[in-house]
């Protein structure tokens, strides 16, 4: 055999080899995906109180591990729900049992479609998104009462029961509440998902009406414990939520030592107003009642001022995504919400989305998907929960939270993480006029308070015109 052809023959079957081997390269792998999975390492049994021990204790893996799917209590469900979420795990999908068809929920949603307008669509698109993900059968029907009246609430409600619907989700403002009080008897579960219990001036509440409303009380409260002894200066909104807002605000302690009402008009002007506004926001806190497109038209403006506010503060009204598309990052500096949404199933995220109801931003949306669940799990108790909120007192309870904007999104940040930042910038604006102060004794200080910004040339009249940012 010659050199030759040994090189050759070793040539030709490196080739097949290669062929062999592509030709297999279509077969899937026989190997499982992998996964996640808590192992229990203690054979010992845990009940409802030892997972409530765990829970509390801080134990998550250990609450996760132990948990069976036995258990019925819906508080204990909605805990390990938020657990999961929190530490980014899944259940796997037959760990509780699946409802049977023969269970089948009926459900009517109640709108009065000339008061609530569009919300009417996000009622029908977040109820459709929640029972189709759930991939049963069901029931569903909308009901208009077209406005409020009590004759027209209690002529609807008669005509659900009449059609012997099991539950009602029903879309009504304060008012509309008082009138079905008022006119009908609460004979089937009846969740509000746009009222909150405190909003409703009754002592007593039927056993088998909900609500679900978000509470702006609680997020008031919790902004003026940040604020403490800040001195604020708040802009309020003339609408119904705004009202509300200045009022609530008005019951805390806040240090308020001036307040306006921001109209559509002031907002487009406020940039002619910007250097009268300059005196009274310098060092101090600024407390937004205001919706997110007025927010996008003032924040601007001053953060052109040379003396900032110190921090901005504002409810849920402007967790919105809009906001981080209408302000550059640096608009937005040390500016705080308070946020009561919570995480839910990414399943029902992606139908919501696609049904156009949007269950991550849309704080109404987010209570109708609580409520519906609520009262599927009465025809369906062995199945996993999507939401980690409980009811408490009629009222379901929200897990209200602080967050901060970045570039892109809202991220959570604890209180005194913020009241950290907070003394941080009093000590940088205490350093900035201490050297401004010194600076002045040798008389350049004028020279420096009236710099031009680098981003905006300043106008005859003083202001700073849209086109300049």
């Amino acid at each position: 055999m010659t050199k030759d052809f040994a090189y050759r023959f070793c040539i030709f079957i490196l080739v097949l080899m290669m062929q062999s081997l592509n030709a297999k390269s279509y077969i899937i792998s026989p190997l499982p995906t992998p996964r996640q999975e808590m192992l229990d390492i203690d054979a010992d049994p845990c009940n409802e109180n030892c997972l409530w021990d765990l829970y509390y204790s801080g134990k998550l893996f250990s609450f996760v591990a132990k948990f069976d799917s036995r258990i019925k209590d819906q508080d204990l469900r909605a805990k390990l729900a938020e657990t999961l979420n929190t530490l980014g795990l899944f259940m796997r999908d037959n760990f509780f049992e699946k409802i049977q068809d023969s269970k089948k929920i009926r459900i009517a949603l109640m709108v009065p479609k000339d008061i609530v307008g569009r919300y009417s669509a996000i009622g029908i698109n977040t109820i459709l998104a929640y029972l189709t993900s759930r991939n049963i059968t069901f029931s569903f029907e909308v009901f208009d009462s077209k406005n409020e009246e009590a004759q027209n609430i209690r002529q609807t409600y008669e005509e659900i029961k009449q059609k012997k619907f099991n539950c009602i989700v029903a879309m009504l403002t304060t008012e509309g509440v008082e009138n079905l009080l008022k006119e009908s008897s609460i004979s089937l579960p009846t969740y509000i998902p746009t009222v909150n219990r405190n909003q409703v001036g009754l002592a007593s509440i039927p056993d088998k009406l909900f609500f679900g409303g978000i509470d702006y009380r609680e997020q008031i409260g919790i902004l003026a414990s940040l604020a403490k002894d800040e001195e604020i200066v708040e802009y309020d909104d003339a609408s119904a939520i705004g009202a509300n807002l200045a009022l609530l605000a008005q019951r805390e302690n806040f240090h308020i030592i001036s307040q306006e009402t921001i109209t559509n008009e002031k907002a487009a002007r406020f940039s002619q107003e910007i250097k009268n506004q300059e005196k009274k926001l310098a060092g101090r806190s600024v407390l937004l009642n205001i919706p997110v497109i007025k927010t996008g038209l003032i924040l601007p403006q001053i953060s052109f001022l040379e003396d900032k506010p110190l921090m901005f503060l504002s409810t849920q009204i402007n967790y919105n995504p809009s906001l981080l598309m209408l302000l550059k990052p640096k608009d937005r500096e040390n500016f705080y919400i308070i946020n009561s949404i919570g995480k839910t199933n990414s399943y029902l995220l992606e139908y919501g989305l696609l049904l156009g109801s949007d269950l991550q931003y849309d704080w109404v949306s987010y209570s109708i998907g609580i409520g519906t669940e609520m009262l599927f799990l009465k025809y369906a108790d062995k199945v996993s929960k999507y939401f980690s909120e409980v009811l408490e007192n009629s009222q379901v309870k929200y897990h209200s939270k602080i967050y901060k904007t970045l570039k892109n999104n809202f991220e959570e940040i604890k209180p005194e993480e913020l009241l950290k930042n907070l003394q941080k910038q009093k000590e940088l604006r205490l350093e900035r006029l201490k050297m401004l102060e010194e600076q002045g004794e040798d008389g350049d200080s004028k020279e420096i308070l009236h710099q031009e910004d680098d981003e905006g040339e300043e106008h005859e009249d003083g202001a700073y015109r849209p086109e300049d940012h």
